[in-house]
């Protein structure tokens, strides 16, 4: 049984809200309906992880340049093992 890595998740209070996992980027049918919007739809899983990546720089790029202070996020190395963010101190 293989893992299936979920790339992008958003949650609330109330639980899972969407997320993107290997339903959409090893999809075949033509419809995404997860939170990528279709970035990642039937892209396989390397090139999801790197796209998903790209879209987290953007991210953090927006966040700095609209000057919030993101100097304690950083992308993991390896998204197959950690999350793609890292935060430090004390939060989770």
């Amino acid at each position: 049984m293989s893992t299936m890595t979920t790339l992008i998740s958003y949650q609330s209070s109330g639980g899972d809200q969407g997320r993107c996992d290997a339903k959409c980027y090893e999809a075949t049918e033509p419809e995404c309906t997860c939170i990528c919007g279709g970035r990642n739809h039937g892209a396989g899983k390397q090139q999801a992880i790197d796209n998903t990546r790209a879209l987290a720089e953007s991210w953090i790029e927006h966040a700095r340049a609209n000057g919030q202070d993101v100097s304690h996020v950083e992308l993991a190395v390896d998204a197959m093992h950690e999350p793609l963010f890292a935060f430090g101190g004390d939060q989770p």
